[in-house]
């Protein structure tokens, strides 16, 4: 299933009157399931290319388009609107749709790339999946997918390799970034949202990688030894990109603090961990719109996983 869930603005938080004059024994829910619908396989990765549209990867190799709209009654909906076949093996059998991104662009026929264990990346406008371009770039599983740029993606994959990849001409490979000091194997990448030369990456023994691929040939890279096992997500804080947000097999969110070599005094990794979940975190996202920040993250507990403030632990509900 894909569920959709609403939660309340945290800059408008109830006044000590407001508390007084409450006579519930307890508060309103952190959040609210508002609708759900049918999601054929499983949902691998979630994209938001608008208020009103929300695109998956499946365990079918589909990338899928949802509208959220209303009913007739004024309740919140979720409908299907497109669906393609992004990725199957040679002999035909769907392969995993291992991860989405949506084109950094305002423009009205954005695309959404996607990538997967068939060793493809394939890419349409989100308004036209009918329009899909499919490329083989690899003969391992991809696991990542990002635009550092409108005409850039970067992939990340199985293989411990971060390829880049000029939209206009997907088959031919820009640059390979590996660490020959280690046997990584990459699940995730993120972009910068404003320094297209800054990369991160996810490896399986828990660890954050910061890429800085301003000279192609010359790559440098830090590691952060952030979690004890697979991260399987990782993106940069959009309304603090001076932080990266990683979640794992480890059962932990962390928000890793990296900054210049200058300053490195403000470094740090702040854990977030929820008492009664012990399982995989798997998914996380950060709300760009609120000056409260919010990370809501999905374990195999079946919890979401909820943080509004710096200091506060996670609320599971």
């Amino acid at each position: 299933e894909l569920v959709l869930w609403t939660t309340a603005n945290p800059d408008f938080q109830p006044t000590d009157d407001d508390k007084d004059n409450d006579d519930s024994e307890s508060s309103s829910p952190l959040a609210t399931l508002v609708a759900k619908v049918k999601h054929d396989g499983d949902v691998h990765d979630i994209a938001a290319p608008a208020p009103d549209i929300v695109a998956t990867a499946s365990s079918f190799g589909m990338i899928s388009i949802y509208n959220i709209g209303h009913t007739d009654s004024g309740d919140s909906s979720l409908s299907l609107r497109e669906a393609v076949t992004a990725h199957k093996f040679a002999n035909g059998e769907p392969a995993v749709a291992t991860s989405l991104s949506v084109q950094p662009t305002n423009s009205a026929d954005a695309e959404i790339a996607s990538c997967g264990e068939d060793g493809r990346i394939a890419y349409a406008p989100i308004l036209r999946l009918d329009a899909l371009q499919r490329h083989e770039v690899d003969s391992t599983v991809i696991t990542g997918v990002c635009w550092p740029m409108p005409t850039q993606l970067a992939i990340a994959t199985r293989a411990g390799q971060v390829k880049l990849f000029d939209r206009r001409a997907p088959a031919e490979v820009q640059a390979v970034f590996v660490d020959p000091s280690n046997t990584y194997e990459f699940e995730c990448i993120a972009a910068h949202p404003s320094q297209s030369f800054r990369l991160a990456t996810g490896t399986d023994t828990g660890a954050v990688l910061l890429w800085d691929i301003r000279n192609p040939k010359k790559p440098t890279m830090e590691a952060f030894n952030v979690h004890e096992s697979n991260v399987w997500s990782v993106g940069f804080h959009p309304s603090d990109a001076a932080k990266i947000v990683s979640c794992s097999e480890d059962a932990s969110l962390a928000v890793t603090q990296w900054v210049s070599d200058s300053d490195r005094q403000s470094r740090g990794v702040r854990h977030l961990s929820g008492f009664f979940n012990t399982l995989s975190v798997n998914c996380f996202d950060v709300c760009p719109f609120t000056r409260t920040s919010i990370i809501i993250a999905g374990s195999d507990s079946g919890n979401l996983l909820m943080e509004k403030t710096a200091a506060s632990d996670f609320a599971i509900y």
